[in-house]
Parts: C-alpha cells; sequence; structure tokens
C-alpha cells in the first residue's frame, strides 16, 4: 500500500535522540508524556516548531510490518468490541459521506475487512478498496469485494473522484510523498470535483491536553500509528503534498463516561462499563464543547487536489 522506507534519521544514539520532524524538518522537540502501549522504547515526539507528533523511532517498521502483521486482530478490547466500534464507525462515516459519494467513484484506502466497501457501493458509482494486511485482504476476497494489496496493483485505467482514508494516514512511514502520490489516482476532468477524505487520530485529545491523564498517555501511543496529527499538521501536511483545504472537522468517537472512567479507574472502556452516562442529550453536549475547544480525539481533513 505504500513505501516503508524511514524518510528521515530518527534513532537512539547514546540516550540522545537524532530527530527530524517529516513536516517542517525542524530539529528541536519535546517528549511528551507516556510511551507505545507495545513498547515503552517508543516514546511520543512533538515537534517545538510545527507541533507534529512522531515516534522516536521508526526501527520496527519493515517491508513486511504491515502486510503480515495482526494489525486489526490485536487491537485493544475484546472482538464483539471491537466489531462494535468498527460498526459504528462505518455507520457514522457512511452517514457522513452519503452525499458526497453518490454516483462517483471511490476508492477507500486502508479498507480492513471492507465494512465501509459493502455499506457504500449501492450508493457511489463504483468503489475499490486498497488493503495491504493479508488476512483482511482474504476477508474482503471471501466477500468479492473488489480489492487490491497495494496502489501499485491498480489497474492503469482506474481513476477516482473520492478518496478516502480512514485510520490510516498515521500509519504510513512517508505521508507526504504518499498522498502526492494519490494525485496520479485522480479522474481528470474539470467537471468532476475531486475530494480527499482524511480521518485521523488527534494528538490533541482532551485526555493528553486538557485532562493530562498518565494512564491514557502510557495507552493511545502504539507502535503501529508512527505520527498523530491536529488540525494544523494535518492541514500543513495535505497542502505541502498540493491539496487545497475545504474544511476541518472535530469529531468525538468516544463518549463521556469513557473520559470519566480513565479520569477514575485510569483504564479503556468506560463507554461499555458505564453506559449509563451517555445518553443522547449529554453526549452530543459535551462533543459539542470539546469540537469548539479542538479537543476532540478525531481530526477529519476534507481536501481537494490544487
Amino acid at each position: 500500500m505504500f513505501s516503508l522506507n524511514n524518510p528521515f534519521n530518527m534513532q537512539k544514539t547514546h540516550e540522545q535522540l537524532v530527530f527530524q520532524c517529516h513536516l517542517c524538518q525542524g530539529q528541536k522537540y519535546i517528549v511528551r508524556p507516556g510511551h507505545a502501549r507495545d513498547d515503552q522504547n517508543l516514546l511520543p515526539l512533538e515537534c517545538t516548531e510545527c507541533g507534529l507528533v512522531q515516534l522516536s523511532s521508526f526501527s520496527h517498521i519493515h517491508k513486511a510490518f504491515y502486510k503480515n502483521g495482526q494489525m486489526h486482530e490485536n487491537q485493544p478490547g475484546t472482538a464483539k468490541q471491537a466489531d462494535q466500534q468498527s460498526s459504528k464507525d462505518t455507520e457514522r462515516r457512511f452517514a457522513q459521506w452519503k452525499k458526497l459519494i453518490h454516483n462517483q467513484r471511490v476508492l477507500d484506502i486502508g479498507c480492513g475487512q471492507g465494512d465501509f466497501i459493502l455499506r457504500a457501493q449501492d450508493t457511489a458509482k463504483s468503489i475499490t478498496g486498497i488493503e495491504p494486511e493479508n488476512a483482511m485482504l482474504k476477508r474482503c476476497e471471501k466477500k468479492r469485494l473488489n480489492v487490491f494489496p497495494e496502489l501499485s496493483s491498480l489497474p492503469s485505467s482506474n481513476k477516482f473522484d473520492v478518496i478516502t482514508l480512514f485510520h490510516v494516514l498515521e500509519h504510513m512511514p512517508d505521508p507526504f510523498r504518499e498522498l502526492e502520490k494519490l494525485h496520479q489516482y485522480f479522474f481528470k476532468s474539470e467537471r468532476s470535483p475531486k475530494t480527499l477524505v482524511i480521518e485521523v487520530p488527534s494528538a490533541d485529545d482532551a485526555l493528553l491536553s486538557l485532562y493530562e491523564n498518565e494512564a491514557f498517555s502510557k495507552f493511545t501511543y502504539w507502535s503501529c500509528h508512527l505520527y498523530m496529527f491536529n488540525e494544523s499538521t494535518l492541514k500543513k501536511l495535505a497542502e505541502k503534498a498540493g491539496y487545497r483545504t475545504l474544511k476541518m472537522i472535530q469529531f468525538q468517537r468516544y463518549p463521556l463516561a469513557n473520559h470519566l472512567f480513565w479520569l477514575a479507574k485510569g483504564d479503556k472502556g468506560g463507554q461499555n462499563h458505564w453506559s449509563f452516562l451517555d445518553t443522547p442529550p449529554l453526549s452530543k453536549t459535551y462533543a459539542e464543547t470539546l469540537a469548539k475547544q479542538k479537543l476532540c480525539d478525531t481530526i477529519i481533513g476534507v481536501f481537494t487536489p490544487k
């Protein structure tokens, strides 16, 4: 799906970190509290010049890291909870982008087991997926979905009106080059609007930036998430790669009960344990309040090629 070459030198040397920001090439950083949940040696480094957050090392990323990995199976929580969250995200994304993809040619990059493709295939003119993980690719094949293991395996004639990346960009070692590469996959027509939708976890999540929750800072960072963006850094990255920003959206995936459980118990799953707190009016008000302060857990950027 994407190149796994480390685009810059970033490694530990005699207790020192050699750092270069992927976005602005700055060399000054702060070490954020916490570490990757699956490797305490991986630290979140924040560029002091532009604010991009990236892991302290990419040395664990190799050619077959995503292809042969079990990233989807290794999500925290039970399989049932993971399926419930995936289903919820699929329905929400379909509702958000139903009008955008209507009668359009859509490419969903990092499509997993193809849930969004299944939901959207009767609305879109056509929908194609890219999924590098072998286990997920096999599931897509069983469902007879039009999914390829990488962009380079797409037929050269395949062009698209809408390209989506739902929680994918943060996995790419060189997201700038990957976004640049996507220009060639858009359908070339002045009459056809071209749209790129990017959804990523937010570096300004309230649990990190407002509540400064120690337990969450040792959970949310992950060896598979090489970067964390906020509105500013996602917008700058896309514009640097040749896109014009149409819209930036703050979205809260996890409800108030989840946050209160982290604060009280230092653990995940509050939306399941304390679901009685998540009445629709309360959840809506809390999400809207976080959005106004730009503290939601999810950033969505909508762009178009320049």
